[in-house]
């Protein structure tokens, strides 16, 4: 994927890493800045925060969730004259001219285009509402840093505590188990399952029904320690 500015002069490159994978999407940006400084960089696709990251970036985000039609070009375009920014590498918040643009099209009832930035801008959060985890030491050695507060980055065991916690939580409130996980996180029905240190992966019911079992046992066991 490639774009230039002509009122800049700018231009901008974004190929997949050699390192690429689904476990890591790693890209590689470059091109040429307002002032004619030509730059290459790696960059993690998990760490792209849509509320503080470049059109570049957000071009890259477009391109890893399979958003490469002239349609979904043209919106970020759209975006890119809403956040008042000059430059592709100039960061903004693209979400809220998101939510600024729909409101537009809301108000002036032009639905089509309401509906299709919305199809669009959904398919963005899930991917990056999603929680995942990686290596930080890995991507450094890769080349890439970076900090993000979308895409949830932390480990497998913070994950993993973050859902018993709002599982606990929950239970206090009357949800059932599957209530509770289902509304753990965004898009969770349709997210694969690990224990911390396991091998095995589940779907959302398997890992509901071993959660259950779980807790079924913990009780077993407490009740039995309380007899006792």
């Amino acid at each position: 994927m490639s774009f230039s500015n002509p009122k800049t002069g700018e231009s901008v490159e974004i190929h997949r890493s050699d390192i690429y994978s689904d476990d890591m999407p790693i890209y590689i940006l470059k091109g040429k800045t307002a002032e004619g400084k030509e730059f290459e960089r790696m960059h993690h696709a998990w760490i792209i925060d849509p509320r503080n990251c470049s059109y570049a970036e957000f071009m890259m985000l477009n391109q890893e969730t399979g958003n490469t039609s002239l349609g979904d070009k043209q919106r970020a375009d759209i975006l890119f004259e809403k956040t008042g920014v000059e430059n592709y590498l100039d960061k903004a918040d693209y979400s809220t001219a998101i939510k600024d643009v729909m409101e537009e099209y809301k108000s002036s009832g032009n639905w089509d285009a309401y509906l299709s930035m919305d199809k669009w801008q959904q398919s963005l959060n899930d991917y990056t509402s999603v929680p995942v985890y990686f290596d930080r030491s890995i991507m450094e050695r890769n080349g890439v840093k970076g900090s993000c507060s979308f895409a949830t980055v932390r480990t497998a065991e913070e994950i993993q505590k973050e859902i018993d916690d709002r599982v606990k939580a929950a239970e206090k409130n009357g949800p059932t188990l599957r209530e509770a996980l289902a509304n753990a996180f965004s898009n969770a029905v349709n997210t694969f399952y690990s224990f911390v240190g396991s091998s095995v992966v589940m779907t959302f019911d398997e890992y509901v029904k071993t959660m259950e079992e779980m807790l079924r046992k913990s009780n077993e066991e407490a009740n039995v320690s309380l007899i006792k």
